[in-house]
């Protein structure tokens, strides 16, 4: 059984340079890809992602406040992952906002994405040894994601 991704991203580029690498991942398809939160909201709904791959920047984000996206797309989803250009604090607060389990940066994604949503994908099974990231460059969400990958 494969993980589905809806893949949220406001840039067409990016969204496709993320698409080819993810096509390249046995066991993981993309159902979808969203320009905004609004297509988010509604793809969600109707693919019930196992991930939700988003950037939390988005074009319409002054239109949406973060809460109602939350209530929108966690009924939907069993995981978010967080990618994004920006390493700040307002950044990663907004990322724990729209209940990321993890926020990654977009010029690490080739070697930490794939890791990343095998390790907070439920229906992914991964040995406890396993160390997917370097400690210089995980940014985690939360003081929970923090102890599981210390845990890791």
């Amino acid at each position: 059984m494969s993980i589905k991704v809806l893949l949220v991203d406001g840039s067409d580029v990016m969204r496709l340079a993320i698409r080819q690498l993810l096509k390249k991942e046995p066991g993981i398809e993309v159902i979808g890809t969203a320009n905004s939160f609004a297509e988010t909201i509604a793809l969600t709904a109707a693919f019930k992602p196992d991930v939700l791959l988003m950037d939390p920047h988005m074009p319409d984000e002054r239109e949406y406040k973060p809460a109602f996206v939350k209530s929108q797309i966690l009924f939907h989803t069993k995981c978010i992952v967080a990618i994004s250009l920006w390493n700040d604090d307002d950044t990663r607060t907004l990322a724990e906002t729209f209940g990321a389990h993890v926020l990654l940066d977009k010029m690490n994604l080739y070697s930490e994405l794939i890791p990343a949503i095998k390790q907070f994908c439920p229906s992914v099974s991964i040995p406890k040894t396993a160390k997917f990231f370097k400690k210089d460059s995980r940014r985690p969400a939360s003081a929970s994601m923090q102890e599981s990958l210390d845990a890791a």
